[in-house]
């Protein structure tokens, strides 16, 4: 007679690749979110009166998207 652990499915704990610590990527810089809340003002149509709301959607959206190609 066989032993009732013997027919017992084995769990297999699955290892993933060590992939390292995690790498805090930097804020986006004063000169990348003028660039983009200009581009935003752009396409309101120049129109005067919300630049803080330009500046916070830029800097919100760099943030957002993460590290670009043209930051790393």
């Amino acid at each position: 007679m066989t032993h009732s652990c013997a027919r017992t499915p084995v769990s297999r704990v699955r290892h993933d690749a060590y992939q390292g610590p995690a790498v805090a990527t930097p804020p986006p810089s004063h000169e990348e979110i003028a660039r983009l809340a200009y581009a935003y003002w752009e396409t309101r149509g120049r129109q005067h009166g919300s630049h803080q709301e330009d500046w916070y959607r830029a800097e919100r959206d760099l943030l957002v998207r993460g590290p670009s190609s043209e930051r790393a």
